[in-house]
C-alpha cells in the first residue's frame, strides 16, 4: 500500500523555520539567565569547625574562609557564634 502524503515544500519550509525560532528563543532565553546579575553570593568553604574540649578560659582562633562568587561587593555586616 502506497502512501500518498505528499507535503507541500513551501509548508515544511515554514513549519522547520517556526520550529527552529522557538528552540533559538529557548536557548537565549537560557543563556539570558545565566548571565543575569544576581549581586553578591557567598560561599563558605568550611561551614562547621569542632574545637573538641575545650578548657575554662582557654582562647580558640579559627579563620572561615569567604568567598563572593557574585557579580557585586561582599558587606559582612555582623557575625555572631553559633
Amino acid at each position: 500500500m502506497k502512501s500518498e502524503f505528499n507535503p507541500r515544500p513551501e509548508t515544511m519550509t515554514r513549519i522547520s523555520l517556526g520550529t527552529l525560532l522557538i528552540f533559538a528563543l529557548i536557548i537565549c532565553n537560557s543563556l539570558g539567565h545565566a548571565r543575569q546579575a544576581d549581586g553578591p553570593k557567598m560561599v563558605l568553604v568550611e561551614k562547621t569547625y569542632d574545637a573538641g574540649d575545650i578548657k575554662e578560659k582557654e582562647v580558640i582562633e579559627h579563620s572561615f574562609k569567604v568567598l563572593n562568587i557574585g557579580d557585586r561587593d561582599l558587606v559582612i555586616k555582623k557575625v555572631s557564634p553559633g
